[in-house]
């Protein structure tokens, strides 16, 4: 997965998350007062466990691309 996506992904949901009351507690106060609730807080444990697994595998291979790039690079001149 390209890191944009994972971006949007993650972005997505997150604020899908805020959007249901079982997993966030919107304030009519303001920000400061809004809060995760527990049930939110186990969910977006698993969704950033999950997520960290697509951002490493997007670093992986960001690097071994350039690692090729490099060779190949090499092997023109």
């Amino acid at each position: 997965m390209e890191k944009q996506a994972i971006k949007e992904l993650m972005y997505g949901g997150v604020s899908e998350m805020m959007q249901n009351r079982r997993y966030y507690y919107h304030s009519s106060v303001g920000r400061n007062y809004s809060n995760w609730t527990e049930e939110g807080k186990i969910a977006m444990d698993e969704f950033m466990r999950e997520m960290t697994k697509h951002i490493y595998d997007a670093e992986q291979n960001d690097l071994d691309q350039r690692a090729k790039d490099l060779v190949i690079k090499e092997l023109k001149s």
